[in-house]
């Protein structure tokens, strides 16, 4: 399953050379540790928004 970019949502390709990944949509580079650092930002968030509503309900 191909990765998403957490930018734009475009598929990730990896470009041996520049040893980083690339979005075909949006050319926005990562490093393994940046993809792994924004999905795991991105989950914190989704976590914390999904705990603020439930105190709202």
């Amino acid at each position: 399953m191909p990765r998403r970019c957490p930018e734009c949502g475009g598929e990730l390709s990896y470009n041996r050379d520049l040893k980083m990944h690339v979005c075909t949509t949006c050319g926005r580079m990562f490093t393994r540790e940046e993809l792994e650092d924004t999905y795991d930002r991105l989950m914190e968030e989704r976590k914390s928004k999904g705990r603020r509503r439930a105190q709202l309900i």
